[in-house]
Protein backbone atom coordinates (compact mmCIF):
# COMPACT_ATOMS: atom_id res chain seq x y z
CA UNK A 1 0.00 0.00 0.00
CA UNK A 2 1.14 3.53 -0.72
CA UNK A 3 1.04 5.71 2.40
CA UNK A 4 3.26 8.64 1.38
CA UNK A 5 4.01 10.82 -1.62
CA UNK A 6 7.45 12.41 -1.96
CA UNK A 7 8.01 15.42 -4.21
CA UNK A 8 11.13 16.84 -5.73
CA UNK A 9 11.30 20.61 -5.23
CA UNK A 10 12.93 22.41 -8.16
CA UNK A 11 11.00 21.88 -11.37
CA UNK A 12 8.25 19.89 -9.62
CA UNK A 13 6.79 22.00 -6.84
CA UNK A 14 8.38 25.23 -8.10
CA UNK A 15 9.04 26.46 -11.65
CA UNK A 16 12.56 27.38 -10.56
CA UNK A 17 14.75 25.45 -12.98
CA UNK A 18 15.22 28.23 -15.60
CA UNK A 19 16.66 30.43 -12.84
CA UNK A 20 18.98 27.65 -11.69
CA UNK A 21 20.18 27.17 -15.27
CA UNK A 22 20.87 30.88 -15.73
CA UNK A 23 22.68 31.06 -12.39
CA UNK A 24 24.89 28.11 -13.31
CA UNK A 25 25.70 29.59 -16.71
CA UNK A 26 26.64 32.96 -15.21
CA UNK A 27 28.86 31.50 -12.50
CA UNK A 28 30.62 28.91 -14.64
CA UNK A 29 31.26 31.49 -17.39
CA UNK A 30 33.13 33.62 -14.84
CA UNK A 31 35.41 30.63 -14.34
CA UNK A 32 35.96 29.97 -18.03
CA UNK A 33 33.39 27.20 -18.52
CA UNK A 34 30.57 27.62 -21.04
CA UNK A 35 27.72 25.20 -20.35
CA UNK A 36 24.51 24.25 -22.13
CA UNK A 37 21.15 24.35 -20.37
CA UNK A 38 20.64 20.62 -20.90
CA UNK A 39 23.73 19.87 -18.81
CA UNK A 40 21.92 21.31 -15.81
CA UNK A 41 18.52 19.80 -16.55
CA UNK A 42 20.05 16.33 -16.79
CA UNK A 43 22.00 16.80 -13.53
CA UNK A 44 19.00 18.09 -11.62
CA UNK A 45 18.64 16.34 -8.28
CA UNK A 46 22.34 16.13 -7.52
CA UNK A 47 23.68 18.44 -4.82
CA UNK A 48 25.17 21.78 -5.88
CA UNK A 49 28.64 20.58 -4.92
CA UNK A 50 28.25 17.43 -7.03
CA UNK A 51 27.06 19.45 -10.04
CA UNK A 52 29.95 21.92 -9.75
CA UNK A 53 32.55 19.14 -9.57
CA UNK A 54 30.93 17.32 -12.50
CA UNK A 55 30.88 20.45 -14.69
CA UNK A 56 34.59 21.09 -14.14
CA UNK A 57 35.36 17.44 -14.86
CA UNK A 58 33.18 17.33 -17.98
CA UNK A 59 34.81 20.43 -19.42
CA UNK A 60 38.32 19.28 -18.48
CA UNK A 61 38.98 22.17 -16.13
CA UNK A 62 40.98 21.60 -12.93
CA UNK A 63 39.14 22.38 -9.72
CA UNK A 64 40.32 22.18 -6.14
CA UNK A 65 37.85 21.41 -3.34
CA UNK A 66 38.17 25.06 -2.32
CA UNK A 67 37.16 26.22 -5.80
CA UNK A 68 34.20 23.85 -5.86
CA UNK A 69 33.02 25.25 -2.52
CA UNK A 70 33.45 28.78 -3.89
CA UNK A 71 31.30 27.86 -6.90
CA UNK A 72 28.61 26.51 -4.59
CA UNK A 73 28.44 29.84 -2.77
CA UNK A 74 28.55 31.92 -5.96
CA UNK A 75 25.81 29.85 -7.56
CA UNK A 76 23.60 30.19 -4.48
CA UNK A 77 23.98 33.97 -4.54
CA UNK A 78 23.39 34.15 -8.30
CA UNK A 79 20.22 32.07 -8.03
CA UNK A 80 18.69 34.21 -5.30
CA UNK A 81 19.53 37.35 -7.28
CA UNK A 82 17.71 35.95 -10.32
CA UNK A 83 14.94 33.92 -8.74
CA UNK A 84 11.38 34.87 -9.54
CA UNK A 85 9.94 31.36 -9.34
CA UNK A 86 6.44 30.51 -8.21
CA UNK A 87 4.56 27.40 -7.20
CA UNK A 88 3.58 25.34 -10.22
CA UNK A 89 -0.10 25.51 -11.12
CA UNK A 90 -2.17 22.79 -9.50
CA UNK A 91 0.29 21.93 -6.73
CA UNK A 92 -1.95 22.99 -3.85
CA UNK A 93 -4.88 21.01 -5.25
CA UNK A 94 -2.75 17.84 -5.23
CA UNK A 95 -1.44 18.59 -1.74
CA UNK A 96 -4.98 19.22 -0.49
CA UNK A 97 -6.14 15.89 -1.90
CA UNK A 98 -3.25 14.00 -0.30
CA UNK A 99 -3.70 15.67 3.07
CA UNK A 100 -7.46 15.10 3.07
CA UNK A 101 -6.89 11.42 2.32
CA UNK A 102 -4.32 11.08 5.11
CA UNK A 103 -1.24 10.46 2.99
CA UNK A 104 2.09 11.49 4.45
CA UNK A 105 3.80 14.12 2.28
CA UNK A 106 7.50 14.85 1.91
CA UNK A 107 10.08 16.76 -0.12
CA UNK A 108 13.31 15.15 -1.32
CA UNK A 109 15.65 17.67 -2.92
CA UNK A 110 19.27 18.34 -3.78
CA UNK A 111 18.82 21.89 -2.48
CA UNK A 112 19.43 22.96 1.09
CA UNK A 113 16.44 22.38 3.35
CA UNK A 114 16.52 25.96 4.64
CA UNK A 115 16.38 27.34 1.09
CA UNK A 116 13.38 25.16 0.24
CA UNK A 117 11.52 26.24 3.36
CA UNK A 118 12.25 29.90 2.57
CA UNK A 119 11.10 29.63 -1.04
CA UNK A 120 7.90 27.71 -0.31
CA UNK A 121 6.92 29.71 2.76
CA UNK A 122 4.84 28.61 5.76
CA UNK A 123 1.53 28.38 3.88
CA UNK A 124 2.90 25.62 1.65
CA UNK A 125 5.30 24.04 4.15
CA UNK A 126 2.39 23.20 6.45
CA UNK A 127 1.47 20.35 4.08
CA UNK A 128 4.76 18.51 4.50
CA UNK A 129 5.65 15.93 7.12
CA UNK A 130 9.34 15.81 6.24
CA UNK A 131 11.99 17.50 4.10
CA UNK A 132 15.24 15.83 3.07
CA UNK A 133 17.78 18.31 1.72
CA UNK A 134 21.43 18.36 0.74
CA UNK A 135 22.56 18.81 4.34
CA UNK A 136 20.80 15.58 5.38
CA UNK A 137 22.71 13.19 3.10
CA UNK A 138 26.16 12.05 2.06
CA UNK A 139 25.21 11.15 -1.52
CA UNK A 140 22.75 12.99 -3.75
CA UNK A 141 20.56 11.59 -6.51
CA UNK A 142 20.96 9.21 -8.40
CA UNK A 143 22.03 7.50 -5.18
CA UNK A 144 18.93 6.17 -3.36
CA UNK A 145 20.07 7.65 -0.03
CA UNK A 146 17.82 10.77 -0.14
CA UNK A 147 14.67 8.72 -0.68
CA UNK A 148 15.64 6.06 1.83
CA UNK A 149 16.24 8.82 4.37
CA UNK A 150 12.77 10.25 3.69
CA UNK A 151 11.13 6.86 4.21
CA UNK A 152 13.03 6.49 7.48
CA UNK A 153 11.85 9.91 8.65
CA UNK A 154 8.26 8.91 7.91
CA UNK A 155 8.73 5.48 9.52
CA UNK A 156 7.62 3.78 6.31
CA UNK A 157 9.03 1.11 4.03
CA UNK A 158 10.29 2.45 0.67
CA UNK A 159 7.62 0.40 -1.14
CA UNK A 160 4.99 2.45 0.71
CA UNK A 161 6.18 5.68 -0.95
CA UNK A 162 5.29 7.17 -4.33
CA UNK A 163 7.70 9.72 -5.81
CA UNK A 164 6.87 12.67 -8.10
CA UNK A 165 9.96 13.59 -10.13
CA UNK A 166 10.93 15.54 -13.24
CA UNK A 167 14.50 14.40 -13.91
CA UNK A 168 16.35 11.17 -14.75
CA UNK A 169 18.61 11.25 -11.67
CA UNK A 170 15.60 11.47 -9.38
CA UNK A 171 13.82 8.65 -11.17
CA UNK A 172 16.91 6.45 -10.93
CA UNK A 173 17.33 7.24 -7.23
CA UNK A 174 13.70 6.55 -6.37
CA UNK A 175 13.63 3.25 -8.24
CA UNK A 176 16.90 2.17 -6.62
CA UNK A 177 15.30 2.93 -3.26
CA UNK A 178 12.41 0.60 -4.13
CA UNK A 179 9.77 3.27 -4.73
CA UNK A 180 7.25 3.82 -7.52
CA UNK A 181 7.72 6.98 -9.60
CA UNK A 182 5.47 9.32 -11.53
CA UNK A 183 7.34 11.74 -13.78
CA UNK A 184 6.06 15.18 -14.72
CA UNK A 185 7.17 16.83 -17.97
CA UNK A 186 7.76 20.26 -16.46
CA UNK A 187 11.37 20.52 -17.67
CA UNK A 188 12.17 17.54 -19.90
CA UNK A 189 10.47 15.61 -22.68
CA UNK A 190 8.95 12.17 -21.93
CA UNK A 191 11.90 10.41 -23.59
CA UNK A 192 14.19 11.44 -20.73
CA UNK A 193 11.65 10.25 -18.15
CA UNK A 194 10.89 6.87 -19.71
CA UNK A 195 12.04 4.81 -16.70
CA UNK A 196 9.22 6.17 -14.54
CA UNK A 197 6.12 4.08 -13.89
CA UNK A 198 3.96 6.79 -15.43
CA UNK A 199 4.30 10.23 -17.00
CA UNK A 200 1.97 13.22 -16.66
CA UNK A 201 2.12 16.64 -18.26
CA UNK A 202 1.26 18.77 -15.23
CA UNK A 203 -0.35 18.81 -11.78
CA UNK A 204 -3.84 19.18 -13.20
CA UNK A 205 -3.47 15.84 -14.93
CA UNK A 206 -1.81 14.36 -11.87
CA UNK A 207 -4.69 15.40 -9.61
CA UNK A 208 -7.32 14.03 -11.98
CA UNK A 209 -5.67 10.63 -12.29
CA UNK A 210 -3.93 10.23 -8.96
CA UNK A 211 -6.51 7.91 -7.31
CA UNK A 212 -6.44 5.50 -10.26
CA UNK A 213 -2.67 5.73 -10.50
CA UNK A 214 -2.15 4.86 -6.84
CA UNK A 215 -4.59 1.97 -7.11
CA UNK A 216 -2.76 0.75 -10.21
CA UNK A 217 0.66 0.92 -8.59
CA UNK A 218 -0.55 -0.88 -5.47
CA UNK A 219 -1.27 -3.99 -7.54
CA UNK A 220 1.08 -6.86 -6.62
CA UNK A 221 2.41 -7.18 -10.16
CA UNK A 222 3.37 -3.53 -10.27
CA UNK A 223 5.44 -3.12 -7.13
CA UNK A 224 8.77 -1.32 -7.76
CA UNK A 225 11.44 -3.43 -9.40
CA UNK A 226 15.22 -2.94 -9.39
CA UNK A 227 16.41 -0.27 -11.82
CA UNK A 228 18.22 -2.79 -14.03
CA UNK A 229 15.32 -5.21 -14.46
CA UNK A 230 13.49 -4.82 -17.80
CA UNK A 231 12.80 -1.06 -17.75
CA UNK A 232 10.30 -1.32 -20.59
CA UNK A 233 7.95 -3.25 -18.29
CA UNK A 234 8.03 -0.46 -15.72
CA UNK A 235 6.58 2.24 -17.99
CA UNK A 236 2.82 2.56 -17.73
CA UNK A 237 1.47 5.60 -19.61
CA UNK A 238 -1.24 7.37 -17.68
CA UNK A 239 -3.49 7.22 -20.74
CA UNK A 240 -4.15 3.63 -19.62
CA UNK A 241 -5.39 4.95 -16.28
CA UNK A 242 -7.95 7.48 -17.41
CA UNK A 243 -10.31 7.09 -14.47
CA UNK A 244 -11.91 10.20 -13.08
CA UNK A 245 -11.94 10.78 -9.32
Amino acid sequence: MIHAVLFDHDGVLMNSMPYHVEAWQQVMARHGVAIEAMEIYLKEGATTMEVAAELFHRHRKPATPELVQQIVEEKRDAFFALDNSTLNEGVTEVLDYLQQNRYRIGIVTGSLRAHVEELLGPEVMRYFDCVVGAEDIENGKPDPEPFIRAAQKLNLAPSECLVIENAPLGITAARAAGMSVVAITSTLAPYFLRNADAIVSDFTELRRRLPALISHLEGPALQPKPQAAQPEQRYYPLTDLDVED
